[in-house]
């Protein structure tokens, strides 16, 4: 016991020598702390200042310059102009080794394909679906077509940093038309900014000691900057990325921050003169209240170990005759004399109420646990019927929704045309019906339709090697099959898509339920039958425009393109009517057969002649031709008229001497244009020039015969 008090003393002596001592000491270095703290904070505030101020700067600059080169001349005429257009590259590039902010440039039509780039990925921009809404979405209203915007995006292939692929994306419109009641888009200049080229900005401002960081909507973007206010000290500054005219602005956060690491060592600095001077002063106060303890520590130490005896229950008769030099000590002891007395009393009288009420409990307790055991019995029957309805309704309910978005799905293929649309609409609808299942779609091309590939969940994915695994669908046809690789083991589902192509969708899931895989069959069977129908209805439509004999476009083509452009306002147009001289006498002297080896030979003249002028070449009769011009092909009318001079009388290079000697083969053309004759009566004067010209050429063979 008297070890226990010694040891108690001896604390207590240290406990009150030690917290006045402490005390001072955090007090001093609290001030030192929070002076060193207020320089930091105000040398990072004009860092970060510095740092906003910069890139404000470099993108404006940048901005300015984007507008200006959207409208040089040879800029808007390169998008479709081939002369022009071979000025596009030292353009761009002069622009983008001009402005460091942005790593590629991109030169887009108002289709959104890539046109001309530089040190850019042309695949990856039209695959990202980045600008998808500028060009497919009817539901957007016109500013969104015709204004400047700048985005955030996350795209590996857009980035050439490894590892580092968030960017800014700024796309500005080029017009090619732009007054008070409309504003036509010939294309768009996209430049991408990487982050990394900020923070490269930033970094030569900032000191060794300092971190920068960069935030998008609280989401870091680049930088070292952990964000903690237990590790870092930080200033930010909001930035505006935008321009004149832009539609949006996008808003990033530079931080500027240190290590609390490194402000410890700075008040370690500051601290270092004026340790010595406070350890003595700190010793003597430590030395006068060891004294001033002492004393206190005594008194207390007695009282200590009257408390203990009394919890022990031992006697202290002894302790009354001690002295206690505090008189509110003494008094204590008498009362802890009468409270032993009472307090044993009531003890005897608790001790048996307390077995009355064990026996009462143990009762009690037997008869709840009966309860709760039945209750649990019921809970638990109740709540596996309730899983099992739960299961039920949740299995009917997803088979009602997949069957009501495979409707719409069905509709929505029926209102799409190209393949882009077709992936997007397929996927959207998979990855709806099985969340977090990674999918990948391709579609190949056939007739006017692109291939197209995308994948969901599956980034990054190599269409190629999968396609090198693929089964021959034209050798062996098959519905669904397993691919098996290293350690993956995909399932892939054929999809017909007509012309003996052959898609596939692969589901990254060999074990799919029953279930779920006959809902992938049936999205698959709908997206074939579609595939299917839509090439079958654009061969029979081709045939339906095609002469069978020529290959040129027939009189259907010919009626249907003077209906569309008679329907246009001001639509300038030339025509140019060929009929075929001696068919006749070929047909009568040297059988049908020749005859149409002739008619398909002039069919091959009239495309040569008319070759990068226009491709409105038809057949409208049996040895009729046509060929039109409108819009700017007529610039080249010239052209054309002097190639059909030059090879109308020529002899045709087809074996026509099946009865000895080589007739000479011709044919005969009048030419009108709607600046000269109205739309009407465009086909009639034209016509009557061939005919003239036709007599022509007769009257001069007669002469030459005589």
């Amino acid at each position: 016991m008297r070890m226990r008090l010694r040891t108690f003393s001896l604390l207590l002596i240290i406990l009150v020598s030690i917290i006045p001592t402490s005390i001072v000491a955090l007090t001093l270095y609290k001030q030192v702390q929070q002076f060193v703290f207020k320089d930091v904070d105000r040398q990072l505030q004009t860092t970060v200042q510095q740092v906003a101020s910069e890139l404000s700067h470099r993108q404006e600059v940048m901005t300015n310059g984007l507008q200006l080169l959207s409208e040089q001349d040879r800029v808007v005429r390169g998008i479709d102009d081939l002369i022009h257009s071979i000025y596009l590259p030292d353009i761009l590039k002069d622009f983008v080794e001009a402005t460091p902010l942005i790593e590629s440039l991109y030169l887009l039509g108002a289709d959104g394909l890539v046109v001309e780039a530089y040190q850019g990925n042309i695949l990856a921009l039209e695959q990202s679906q980045i600008l998808a809404n500028r060009y497919k979405d009817p539901e957007l209203g016109e500013r969104v077509y015709t204004m400047s915007q700048v985005e955030v995006v996350e795209n590996h292939a857009l980035v050439q940093r490894t590892g580092r692929h968030s960017a800014l994306l700024f796309s500005v419109p080029i017009y090619s038309d732009k007054a008070m009641d409309r504003v036509d888009v010939k294309g768009y200049l996209v430049a991408v900014v990487p982050i990394y080229k900020l923070v490269d900005i930033a970094n030569g401002i900032l000191t060794n000691q300092e971190s920068f960081a960069i935030y998008y909507r609280h989401e870091r973007l680049e930088g070292n900057v952990v964000g903690d206010a237990t590790h870092d000290v930080t200033h930010s500054s909001r930035v505006a990325f935008s321009g004149h005219s832009y539609q949006n602005a996008v808003w990033l956060s530079v931080t500027v921050g240190q290590d609390i690491a490194r402000l410890d060592e700075l008040v370690q600095e500051a601290l270092r003169p004026s340790v010595i001077s406070g350890a003595l002063i700190l010793l003597a106060v430590f030395v006068a209240v060891m004294v001033m303890a002492h004393f206190a520590v005594r008194a207390f130490g007695g009282l200590y170990a009257l408390l203990t005896d009394f919890e022990l229950g031992k006697s202290i008769e002894h302790r009354r005759r001690s002295h206690f030099s505090i008189k509110e000590f003494a008094h204590v002891e008498e009362l802890l004399g009468e409270m032993k007395d009472t307090i044993g009393e009531q003890l005897r009288t608790v001790n048996q109420k307390n077995q009355e009420l064990a026996r009462v409990d143990e009762l009690r307790a037997a008869y709840l646990e009966e309860v709760q055991s039945l209750n649990n019995e019921l809970e638990f029957k109740v709540e596996e019927r309730t899983q099992e309805l739960e299961a039920s309704m949740s299995k009917l309910a997803g088979s009602n929704l997949f069957f009501e978005q495979l409707v719409q799905f069905r509709r929505t293929l029926e209102a799409s045309g190209r393949n882009r649309q077709i992936v997007s609409a397929s996927l959207h609808l998979l990855s709806g019906s099985f969340p977090g299942l990674g999918m990948a779609l391709q579609l190949p091309q056939t007739g006017e339709h692109r291939l197209v590939q995308q994948s969901v969940g599956l980034d990054p994915f190599d269409f190629d090697a999968i396609n090198q695994r693929v089964p021959d669908y034209r050798t062996q046809r098959w519905e669904r099959t397993s691919i098996e690789f290293d350690d993956w083991q995909p399932l892939v589902f054929a999809i017909p898509s007509g012309q003996n192509q052959l898609g596939w969708l692969l589901v990254d899931n060999a074990e799919l339920d029953e279930e779920s895989s006959n809902q992938v069959l049936l999205v698959v069977a709908e997206l074939s039958a579609y595939l299917e129908n839509r090439a079958l209805n654009e061969e029979l439509a081709f045939l339906a425009r095609v002469d069978s004999l020529t290959g040129l476009l027939n009189r259907k083509s010919f009626d249907e393109l003077q209906f569309e452009l008679s329907t246009q306002l001001d639509a300038d147009i030339g025509l140019v009517i060929i009929d075929v001289n001696g068919l006749k006498q070929t047909n009568d002297q040297r059988g049908h057969q020749k005859g149409d080896m002739l008619i398909c030979s002039v069919a091959k003249q009239l495309q040569e002649c008319s070759a990068d002028i226009t491709q409105s070449v038809f057949r409208i009769g049996g040895d009729e031709f046509a060929i039109v011009m409108h819009d700017t092909e007529l610039q080249r009318e010239v052209l054309l008229l002097e190639r059909l001079e030059k090879s109308q009388h020529s002899k045709l290079s087809i074996a026509l001497d099946a009865f000895g000697g080589e007739p000479l083969v011709s044919f005969s053309f009048g030419y009108a244009r709607s600046s000269e004759q109205s739309l009407g009566d465009l086909y009639k004067l034209a016509d009557q020039k061939m005919y003239e010209n036709k007599r022509h050429y007769y009257q001069l063979r007669r002469q030459a015969e005589l």
